[in-house]
């Protein structure tokens, strides 16, 4: 384990540098973890580490060097916002893969470079980011639903293969973090990180569920 962290607990966030990303970033810095921030564009963190996310091999090379300068890793933040939309039948099928790799790949690259290392250990959180279009559809949203919802349904079959060696696997499906005109009800990303960290914490009893702080914009 590095020296500079010895003795605390580290943490990885996968899309390190979004609004929600950065925010749980500094909040679990805040309460004494040393963190390796993962995205495209670098990003906050003790360890800041550029890499494309949908690449298995990179992310997992990325998650070792963190392993490997921090120490072992024991709680994963998957925190994908690449946003896109079109109706049906409007969206090329590169922009639907590419939508796909940023929400589902992103996930289940990040969990496959850390979650093994948690059986190991015996014991692990995970929280998965989604959306709150996965909860509720909106015409136009199709594709953004379908790609967001995927890491519900990952969220929820993962959680139950490694519940039983210690490593815990839940789902925040975030409201929308600004104004529109679909919606006038938002959250902020302190509240998506509020929730991540009552997860981190305090949520021992929740295993494969989906907790929505949406502040009502999703009933």
């Amino acid at each position: 384990m590095g020296t500079v962290h010895a003795g605390k607990r580290v943490a990885l966030v996968a899309g390190s540098a979004g609004r929600a990303g950065s925010t749980i970033v500094s909040r679990l810095r805040a309460e004494g973890f040393a963190v390796g921030g993962l995205d495209e564009e670098g990003g906050p963190g003790d360890l800041a580490i550029s890499v494309d996310l949908t690449n298995r091999a990179a992310t997992t090379a990325a998650a070792a060097r963190v392993a490997a300068e921090l120490g072992p890793i024991s709680v994963l933040v998957t925190a994908p916002e690449h946003y896109d939309a079109a109706r049906f039948g409007e969206m090329s099928p590169d922009r639907w893969q590419r939508l796909l790799s940023a929400h589902l790949g992103v996930t289940t690259n990040a969990c496959a470079a850390t979650v093994p290392g948690m059986v190991r250990a015996g014991h692990g959180t995970v929280v998965t980011l989604s959306s709150w279009l996965a909860l509720a559809g909106i015409a136009g949203e199709s594709y953004y639903a379908a790609a967001t919802g995927s890491i519900l349904a990952f969220t929820k079959s993962f959680a139950l293969e490694v519940a039983t060696k210690g490593v815990r696997v839940n789902c925040i499906a975030v409201g929308p973090l600004h104004e529109t005109t679909r919606t006038t009800v938002h959250v902020t990303p302190d509240e998506v990180a509020d929730t991540v960290m009552f997860l981190v914490n305090d949520g021992d009893f929740f295993v494969g569920q989906v907790l929505s702080p949406a502040a009502g914009a999703v009933v």
